[in-house]
């Protein structure tokens, strides 16, 4: 943009009639006003429009020209600039003035106009160039206008009456008080609603006269009224010019299909409409108009192209005359030299940008269009290019009025879309133009039919020059409007142009994502990828030096580019630059330079022996070349050209490579920033293209390093092939063993699934992978994915238990991708994973050497790790001398640790393997001490069973899974009749404390007892898991358990004390704590030296125990002297069960085992066993419990309840087909399983009784009168009598103070003293009390409470009351009497047949008691 283009978007002229010569003094203070602001425009076919700024033009009428009328106007209006408003300049100092010369004038003025603007006639023609008039009363200082107020207050004066009726009603004649305003609004301001107001007022005086009644701020509204006047004419203008531009292209349009008709003509009228939005600022419409009008054109071209004939219509010429002016002097310069160009020119970019200013192409007075259009002396070329000039022209415009509107002289607030606008439009634009004009230059040629081949050469080259200086100039003219507002360096040359490592991380930068993520998969098994750069030497001569084209700093490039549109833009820039380098090319003369340079290129072999210089070959013949010669051999290569630049790349090879090289890295780095990765890459393709061809393999690598990135991938694109050969050769030449390395097995990859062409050919597949194992031991530590020379693996679902030995194998197939056979590989290691069971990882590895042939080999990978669970393959690494190839299984479910995008993801889905441990291999359970004392700490049982396994030496290792729980492991001690364990010792290792246990004998079994505690006692449940290393004659192997222990106290036992005179009772009652029943078989006190428990009846036979129905087991305890009574003692109570849910578990175990054992696949029977204990654990219900409990027995569940398709998947099919037919058998065959009590396991409860002191014992008890002991009946209502006897029994004490209560019941109401004080000694006490039966039935006496109390002597000397333990006695407890109604019996004789005939007679009558 140049500086003399002046930022405003708009510019309305207004026309001043100067009578009186007040112009001068008027311009600068309507001047200084503008812009004007805040206009707002309605159109009834349009949407509002705001105009922020207007700028306004004064300009004084040329009395020269003569009346609007006598202007001779042209046909076609639109082509000249007329007034939007003109104003009246009128100076009149007094009234008399304007009454007798003013008013005459102004109203002739008025006529004249409104005459020219209003006439019927010619209203069409005038609404074109409408206007609107207004008269501006200027009032100057010093005069009698000056000393009048702006307005008469105190007359109202109608709009419609004139200033002569007015002086007519004036009270005195000559004397009236209105102004000269007043006079001017009521003689020329309309009467009708809808006019506004045409009449203003300005005084030019200054603001402190005195002479004037108005104040400063009177003045100043004023000033604003005329602005506001001068705002509402010019829209009103402009509505109506748009209103007749738009009737008359309506009407134009409409006349298409009719003879005569003429696009330029209707071309003319419709920029008249665009113009006009122009002249008011608004440049969106005007842009939109000329969209309309392209859009238009391309409609008129293809018509004329399907009807064959470019002269029916549109008056279009088909070959402009500037197109053949081209051809005609490319052609008749005979003696075109290009000694010039020959010498290599050493290029600027800023000098390009601008030695071809004169002749860009989008400039609108350039050639003068408006007169070609208007002699119909243009071609549909012509006018595309004219209208791209205009729309580039409002686009600048719109630019810089935005800019100066939000912040004056600031690059940072230019918007930036609007360039972006530009530079799209204008790539779009310039390839039509090209094509169109390359199809003129054709046409003006005459085709080319009868050409010889030399004259089609000729034709080619010419026309092809000059379509490349069109293009080189039309980007060339656009970057150097866009390019400026991004704020880029773009100084520098192109002395050895090149992009450095930090440049070209830009673009690895967008994909470090991705590419991190990659590498964290690949260590995950700890193997260090090398993803080190190519080489990054740089050559230190002089002439390497360079000015970057773009700031290096980050910060500056993040400020750039994180303005809104700015990205965008530099993106549409960087194609335009591609274009430009295009345009260069497609030159004639560079065409065996391009060639040269793309077949060293695609033959790369051929350049195989070539002298090293620190990583750089020397120049090829590519650079070798002479330059000289090429104007003797191709003059006619450079005929058309009319570019300095182009000229200068034609002639001279170095000069065009430089070129090349300057346009594709200045398009890499305006576009490195941005996301359009592959303008970006395609700008680093051709540079290597380049750069390889002239021998520079440093270079080169480099740049492929930042296209492909790390190498082999996963995914590769069609062009990857060709560039991962060139890549390859730069390496082999750099001595890069390691990248050669990655680079050659990419290649064969690539070849497979993402070449262009297929599959490689087998010697191509040969050569790659000879060469890959010849570079293998070069290379350092490198890690690949497998897919890289592998296909995916196929892992088996079955694992294999190995012969005498512990462990399992798992068998996996290996397969190359291409034809070939590998060196020997030693190492290959499988890792299964589970989320769910320990360990989470178990690694298997191949026990000896194999080679992997052409069609695939099997593998047999082992281990010494046993456990128990479904696993998944996770990781499989093969290792071939220093490469290690990796391979991740993509996981069944989502996995929260594994990214989702991560590319590794994409391989076959893995088969879940299901692992488990022989029957004959060593086992581990844990389960509860049989023995719980709850005095005592509580303590686990661990069971080890080697099996098989002469075992040497067992570590365990514990694990607590359950938060609180805590293992006393140095306190673990051997339990039980087994092995005796007399090696049994712990060790800390590092933080772990292990427990080591020597000499294990086969099939024996040992146990362990643990303490534990726990911190919330609550838990019904701990869960441990154990790590068994142990040493055997065949290795050492891992056996890792995980154990759910029930550690709830399964039963419960409550107690009951009765005193009595010489002993007393103890109730238990025993039941379950949980809804599992219990089989008791023995409940005991221990005897201890206070008490002699006397049992009331034991258990004869084992006893079922139910949540809801406790048993009860009473025993007499007499004490030994009686001195015991009065202290508090002890006894332990034992109670030994068995628990319903062990009993039939392992009755059902007991019998699956042995008849499982006798099939030849007893192996398995570990698994099966164990599913089957678990499916029926967690299955069973509350009522199969007590079923079983009540008949003893366990029923065998349906086939189909057991799923065991959930274990038996995990078999091969001929073991799984017939397990199942084996276990369909035997839940068809086996009957209800008795309960093996001998076999399950007896558990015994011990814990401590408190026998209290024997407290204060009262006999207490109701003697009611008239009840004897045979017939113990009472009437209700009726009251009895009853005495309350109570005495000391037993008792230390003499006389107690005792407070007694006789409760009432629902079935008695107590009367009389039933509660109170009263002094007890041995002897008997009696009270009367009343008792009234309330309800029949049998009742129970009312209960009787005591509670004693002793006065004793305090510290104090006080006497104070201390209560006493008591008991009561009641002889009477439990005793019912049965209560019965009021009734009496009477007997009745009745005689007679029927009621009413009868008599009858009474027998008898007696009360109740008599029956008695």
């Amino acid at each position: 943009m140049d500086a003399k283009e002046s930022p405003a978007s708009s510019k309305v002229i207004v026309q001043c009639v100067d009578p009186h010569n007040l112009y001068d003094s008027l311009e600068p203070r309507i001047s200084q006003r503008s812009p004007l602001r805040n206009l707002h425009w309605k159109s009834p076919t349009r949407p509002l429009r705001s105009i922020p700024a207007l700028n306004i033009t004064l300009s004084r009428e040329d009395k020269s020209t003569g009346t609007a009328s006598n202007v001779r106007r042209h046909q076609i209006p639109g082509l000249r600039e007329t007034p939007y408003v003109k104003l009246y300049l009128l100076r009149c100092d007094d009234k008399e003035t304007y009454k007798e010369k003013a008013r005459r004038e102004v109203r002739q003025w008025v006529k004249s106009q409104t005459s020219a603007g209003d006439g019927k006639s010619n209203k069409n023609q005038e609404d074109h160039d409408a206007f609107e008039w207004l008269i501006v009363h200027v009032v100057l200082a010093n005069t009698p206008a000056a000393s009048q107020p702006r307005s008469s207050k105190h007359i109202s004066l109608d709009t419609t009456e004139s200033t002569d009726s007015v002086n007519s009603k004036s009270k005195w004649s000559g004397k009236s008080s209105s102004t000269i305003f007043d006079k001017l609004r009521a003689d020329f301001n309309s009467g009708s609603k809808s006019a506004f107001n045409r009449v203003a007022q300005v005084r030019l005086l200054n603001p402190h006269d005195k002479g004037t009644p108005l104040s400063p701020a009177d003045l100043e509204e004023q000033w604003q009224d005329l602005i506001e006047g001068i705002k509402a004419c010019i829209l009103r203008s402009f509505d109506a010019r748009v209103a007749q531009y738009e009737s008359d292209i309506r009407e134009r349009d409409g006349q298409r299909t009719l003879p005569g008709w003429n696009f330029c003509t209707f071309f003319v009228l419709k920029e008249g409409l665009a113009k006009g939005f122009e002249s008011v600022g608004l440049l969106e419409d005007a842009l939109a108009v000329y969209d309309e009008l392209s859009l238009g054109l391309d409609n008129l071209v293809q018509d004329q192209f399907r009807k064959g004939d470019s002269d029916d219509s549109g008056a279009l010429l088909s070959v402009s005359k500037e197109s053949k002016a081209l051809l005609r002097a490319a052609l008749e310069d005979e003696n075109y030299s290009t000694s010039n160009g020959t010498s290599q020119r050493t290029l600027d970019l800023r000098d390009i940008l601008t030695v071809d200013r004169e002749q860009f192409p989008f400039d609108a007075e350039r050639r003068n269009y408006q007169d070609l259009i208007l002699t119909n002396d243009v071609s549909a070329l012509d006018l595309r290019i004219y209208l791209f000039a205009r729309e580039m022209d409002i686009l600048l415009r719109q630019a810089l009025s935005e800019a100066s509107k939000n912040s004056p002289g600031s690059k940072s607030s230019i918007n930036l879309h609007i360039f972006a606008d530009l530079a799209e439009r204008a790539n779009e634009f310039i390839n039509l133009a090209a094509r169109s004009l390359r199809m003129e230059l054709y046409s003006a040629w005459g085709g080319q039919e009868g050409l010889s081949a030399q004259e089609l050469s000729t034709q080619r080259a010419v026309t092809g020059n000059i379509v490349s200086t069109f293009e080189w100039r039309a980007v060339m003219q656009i970057i150097s409007k866009v390019l400026p507002p991004l704020e880029l360096d773009v100084e520098y040359g192109t002395g050895w142009l090149s992009l450095d490592s930090v440049e070209l991380f830009r673009i690895m930068d967008k994909k470090s994502s991705q590419i991190q993520e990659t590498r964290n998969r690949s260590n995950r098994m700890s193997l260090a990828a090398d993803s080190r750069s190519p080489s990054r030497e740089r050559s230190q001569g002089p002439h390497h030096k360079r000015v970057s084209v773009i700031p290096e700093e980050a910060t500056t490039r993040q400020v750039v580019f994180s303005r809104p549109g700015a990205e965008r833009l530099a993106v549409w820039i960087s194609r335009l630059i591609i274009m430009a380098r295009r345009a260069v090319s497609n030159l004639e003369a560079v065409q065996p330079w391009l060639v040269e340079m793309k077949r060293a290129a695609l033959h790369y072999d051929s350049n195989t022996k070539t002298n090293m210089t620190n990583g750089t070959a020397q120049r090829a013949s590519l650079s070798e070349a002479k330059d000289d010669g090429l104007a003797n051999d191709k003059s006619d290569s450079v005929a058309g050209l009319d570019s300095n630049t182009l000229t200068a790349a034609a002639s001279s090879k170095s000069t065009f490579l430089d070129l090349f090289a300057m346009l594709s890295v200045l398009a890499y780095r305006v576009v490195a920033d941005t996301n359009s990765h592959s303008t970006a890459q395609q700008a680093l393709i051709d540079l290597v293209e380049l750069e390889y061809a002239q021998g520079n393999y440093g270079r080169s690598a480099r740049y492929l390093h930042s296209i492909l990135g790390p190498l082999p991938k996963t995914t590769y694109k069609p062009s990857d092939s060709h560039l991962l050969r060139i890549y390859a050769d730069c390496l082999r030449h750099l001595d890069k063993p390691t990248e050669y390395g990655r680079c050659l097995v990419a290649c064969l990859h690539c070849g497979l699934y993402g070449g262009s062409t297929g599959k490689p050919s087998a010697v191509h597949a040969a050569g790659y992978v000879d060469q890959l194992f010849e570079t293998v031991p070069r290379i350092d530590a490198t890690t690949l994915p497998m897919s890289t020379l592998f296909m995916a693996p196929s892992v088996s679902k079955v694992i294999t238990h190995l012969v005498n030995q512990d462990g399992f194998a798992l068998r996996l197939r290996l397969r190359p991708l291409s034809p070939m056979t590998t060196p020997l590989i030693r190492e290959v290691k499988l890792r299964l994973a589970s989320q769910a069971v320990e360990p989470r990882f178990i690694s298997l590895k191949l026990s000896e050497g194999v080679v992997i042939g052409e069609d695939g080999t099997d593998l047999l990978l082992q281990t010494t790790v046993m456990a128990q669970g479904w696993y998944m393959p996770s990781e499989l690494e093969v290792s071939i001398g220093k490469l290690r190839l990796l391979q991740h299984f993509r996981p069944t479910q989502h996995d929260e640790s594994v990214p989702v995008d991560d590319p590794l993801l994409d391989q076959p889905m893995a088969v879940p393997v299901l692992v488990y441990p022989c029957q004959q291999s060593m086992d581990v359970s844990i389960v509860h001490a049989p023995v719980i004392h709850l005095a005592e700490t509580r303590k686990l049982l661990v069971n080890l069973m080697p099996g098989h396994n002469n075992v040497s030496q067992c570590r365990l290792r514990f694990k607590t899974a359950t938060a609180g729980l805590r293992l006393n492991i140095h306190e673990a001690k051997a339990h039980g009749n087994g092995q005796r364990l007399e090696s049994l010792r712990t060790a800390r290792e590092g933080d772990a404390l292990m427990t080591f246990i020597d000499d294990l004998k086969p099939y024996s079994e040992s146990s362990v007892e643990i303490p534990y505690s726990m911190e919330v006692q609550t838990e019904p449940s701990v869960v441990i898991r154990v790590e068994v290393n142990y040493q055997t004659d065949g290795g050492s192997f891992e056996l890792y358990e995980t154990a759910s222990v029930n550690v709830i106290l399964p039963i419960t036992v409550n107690v009951q004390d009765i005193f009595r005179d010489a002993c007393m009772y103890s109730r238990f009652s025993i039941s379950p704590s949980t809804l599992v029943p219990l089989r008791l078989l023995r409940c005991q006190l221990e005897r201890n030296e206070a008490y002699c428990p006397v049992d009331s009846g034991g258990f004869d036979q084992p006893e079922m125990v139910f949540p809801k129905q406790p048993a009860s087991w009473t025993t007499r305890l007499v004490p030994s002297e009686p001195a015991v009574i009065s202290a508090t003692q002890k006894l332990t109570l034992c109670v030994d069960f068995q628990a319903v849910d062990e009993l039939i578990l392992s009755s059902l175990e007991d019998n699956f085992i042995s008849e499982f054992s006798k099939t030849p696949h007893h192996g398995t029977t570990r698994l099966l066993a164990g599913h089957l204990r678990n499916r029926v654990r967690t299955s069973w219900t509350e009522q199969d419990l007590e079923v079983a409990a009540l008949t003893e027995e366990i029923e065998i569940w349906n086939m189909e309840d057991m799923d065991w398709s959930s274990v038996l998947c995990a078999l091969d099919s001929n073991t799984k087909v017939e397990v199942e037919k084996w276990l369909q058998v035997w839940h068809a065959q086996t009957k209800p399983i008795k309960f093996l009590a001998g076999e399950a396991p007896t558990r015994q409860l011990k814990l401590h009784v408190d026998i209290a002191p024997h407290p204060v014992l009262v006999m207490a008890c109701l003697e009611i009168h008239g009840v004897g002991s045979e017939g113990q009946t009472a009437i209700v209502g009726q009251a009895m009598l009853a005495d309350l006897v109570m005495h000391l029994s037993n008792s230390k004490e003499d006389v107690v103070d005792a407070l007694f209560e006789v409760t009432n019941s629902e079935s008695w109401l107590v009367g009389g003293r039933r509660k109170g004080h009263v002094q007890l000694s041995r002897k008997a006490s009696q009270i009367s009390v009343v008792l009234v039966p309330q309800h029949m039935g049998h009742a129970l006496l009312p209960t009787i409470t005591v509670k004693c109390r002793k006065q004793n002597k305090s510290s104090g000397g006080d006497e104070v009351w201390t209560d006493l333990p008591s008991d009561v006695h009641n002889p009477m407890q439990g005793r019912c009497i049965q209560i019965i109604p009021d009734l009496r019996s009477t007997t009745v004789e009745v005689f007679g047949d029927t009621p009413t005939d009868g008599n009858g007679r009474l027998i008898s009558s007696q009360g109740h008691q008599a029956f008695g």
